[in-house]
């Protein structure tokens, strides 16, 4: 990665000498630390927002009216093992992560999701179980794209919100595709 880092870099300073553009290149190096740096202390900090929302949800009892709400849909997509306590709990954190766009906050509880599957786990093959939870945290489908959101308006974007029917039916869509390909591959 770093000689493609200096091999890029000589390519870059050359092709800005040729085409006369050296001024404008020196100042996108001097500017790109200042960008980098804001951009992820804006991240950085969303993270902490939305990490304290959801421990407030947490503390409120609120999970447990969402995981109420959840557990028709999750014992359809991942059978009779959300019947135990530990995993299911679990489980609904994690797809609430995924649902408020905290997707570090969802990679943990999926990590911890997948510690408990791995549990009930007899043999040393990923259950359907494990595999449908590596599915949905792949897909991340979300309501509130808070990373996304945070970036659009970092940027200045003069519609945050455009791109948000299209990543909706996106994710559905590949939420589906996938779940039907897991079930197809394990049915063989």
């Amino acid at each position: 990665m770093a000689k493609l880092w200096k091999y890029g870099m000589v390519i870059f300073f050359i092709t800005a000498l040729l085409l006369h553009n050296e001024d404008q290149f020196m100042k996108g190096i001097m500017e790109t630390p200042q960008i980098t740096f804001e951009l992820t202390l804006t991240l950085i900090l969303s993270a902490c927002l939305w990490n304290g929302f959801l421990n407030i949800i947490e503390e409120s009892g609120f999970m447990n009216y969402f995981a109420v709400l959840l557990k028709p849909i999750l014992k359809i997509i991942y059978g009779p093992i959300i019947l135990k306590d530990d995993i299911y709990s679990c489980l609904s954190s994690n797809i609430l992560a995924n649902l408020l766009g905290l997707g570090t906050l969802a990679t943990m509880s999926g990590l911890k999701a997948f510690q408990k599957l791995n549990q009930y786990n007899l043999s040393h093959i990923p259950s359907r179980e494990m595999l449908t939870l590596v599915i949905i945290n792949t897909v991340g489908l979300t309501l509130f794209p808070s990373s996304l959101l945070m970036i659009r308006n970092q940027f200045h974007s003069q519609n945050l919100y455009q791109f948000y029917p299209y990543m909706i039916i996106i994710s559905i869509t590949i939420l589906i595709i996938g779940l039907i390909i897991q079930r197809v591959i394990d049915h063989e």
